[in-house]
């Protein structure tokens, strides 16, 4: 709960308890708290000066007014954000999130603008956005030259 209310200090929870028992018995807690508001994350990301990867991490999974991502549950025990990709494990753990919202495109890419998109214009599912492997597909240099990945 610390590592949920470092990031979403509103959150009141909802728990629910799966048990499995195969291949490997263990309890999975579900912490589930709709209508969560998204101010102080976005201050988060915007304070770690993350915002192009936070658009294309939300992004990723983007279905017309629904989407989905992972952050890591001991990066937010320290009060930080870090995105992760569905193919990476991670130690401690996910906070799995689920966004929903008539034009949840746009609130994303109005939420993540910062003065650097005067110059290099993003949005949802651009050219420059990252693979789903978190691979870049392009980068600038320091006077705004966009260079492509010599892998793609």
């Amino acid at each position: 709960m610390d590592s949920i209310r470092n990031i979403f200090p509103d959150f009141v929870q909802d728990v629910e308890v799966k048990k499995s028992t195969f291949p490997v018995g263990r309890e999975e807690i579900l912490l589930r708290c709709d209508g969560v508001s998204p101010d102080f994350f976005m201050a988060l990301l915007s304070e770690q000066r993350i915002l192009d990867t936070a658009l294309d991490s939300m992004a990723l999974n983007l279905q017309e007014n629904s989407t989905f991502f992972s952050i890591s549950r001991q990066a937010a025990l320290a009060g930080k954000v870090a995105f992760v990709l569905e193919s990476e494990k991670t130690v401690g753990g996910v906070i799995d999130i689920e966004m929903e919202g008539r034009g949840l495109g746009e609130w994303l890419e109005r939420v993540t603008w910062h003065p650097g998109r005067t110059e290099i214009p993003r949005n949802v599912g651009d050219d420059i956005s990252m693979k789903p492997d978190g691979a870049v597909t392009e980068w600038f240099d320091s006077k705004g030259r966009a260079t492509i990945n010599k892998e793609d």
